[in-house]
């Protein structure tokens, strides 16, 4: 018993001379200090049209912009969950990116309007978004004027009025098509472009005329969604027309056999009041292997 107690007293004076020369240090492991280096943060914004905004049925113009200190690579805005335009500098020490992309929206009601970006680090941004409100075109008004009968025939002759001339609406007519099938992918199968072309009356009434399109698959009955128009030339005095490559066209490649759905806009110079075909199914586009 006596010798336990000293063998305890002895180990009792080692811990108390290990404390005193430096203590025990007990390591947990790790530091609170990072070595990942922190990433550049990136921002994107939509500067017009302001969020809630009310347009009318014409085209507006979307200001968008990104900025991020470590560079812009890439920016992307898109329109009701479609891209429709898609900024690319990879490599670029650009820090600050301003942007516009005119858009003609084809129906009215809320439309929402996204852009995102990504730094040169590969990060990308948040979507800033904006939603706007396009306006449903204006009927035109008819006007019924009465017939005034005169009393007599002599009367009538001598204060008749001049008839008034009631103002003629714009309308298309004669629209055509080159072909009736082009083709994307190898060139060993037929054309890659087709032109439409429009007449219109009254031509100096006339603002803008615009194609939309989107694709039906003919092997389902899957189809796209309408892209963002594309502005027809004017040719002539009443005369309108646009080649299309079909490369050029959204979703081109979203169907190896696809119908091509297209419907002419045209839209009077008040900007107030458009004019628009039916929909028109006529014309195919097919992949050529």
């Amino acid at each position: 018993m006596k010798r336990y107690q000293i063998g305890i007293t002895v180990l009792f004076a080692l811990l108390l001379a290990s404390c005193g020369s430096g203590g025990i240090t007990i390591d947990l492991g790790g530091d609170s200090s990072s070595d990942k280096p922190e990433v550049a943060p990136v921002e994107a914004g939509v500067d017009a049209p302001a969020n809630g905004t009310t347009l009318p049925m014409a085209p507006v113009n979307i200001a968008y912009h990104a900025s991020s200190t470590d560079g812009i690579s890439a920016v992307e805005l898109t329109i009701n969950g479609e891209v429709v335009n898609s900024f690319a500098t990879p490599g670029s020490d650009q820090q600050v990116v301003a942007l516009q992309y005119n858009w003609q929206p084809a129906v009215s009601g809320s439309h929402t309007i996204r852009v995102r970006a990504q730094s040169t680090s590969g990060a990308w941004s948040d979507y800033a978004a904006a939603t706007v409100t396009i306006q449903a075109p204006a009927a035109p008004v008819v006007v019924e004027q009465k017939e005034e009968k005169p009393k007599d025939e002599e009367k009538e002759k001598e204060e008749e009025p001049e008839p008034t001339k009631t103002p003629e609406g714009i309308t298309l007519f004669d629209i055509k098509h080159s072909k009736d099938k082009f083709f994307y992918g190898s060139n060993s199968c037929g054309t890659h472009e087709i032109t439409i072309s429009t007449r219109v009356t009254n031509p100096d009434d006339v603002f803008q005329v615009v194609l939309f399109t989107r694709f039906a698959d003919r092997e389902s009955s899957a189809y796209t969604k309408w892209d963002s128009g594309h502005a027809m030339s004017k040719k002539g005095d009443d005369l309108y027309s646009i080649t299309l490559t079909s490369t050029k066209i959204a979703n081109y490649n979203a169907y190896e056999f696809a119908v091509m759905r297209y419907q002419i806009v045209v839209e009077d110079e008040d900007g107030d009041r458009s004019v628009r075909t039916e929909v028109m199914e006529d014309i195919l586009l097919e992949v050529c292997p």
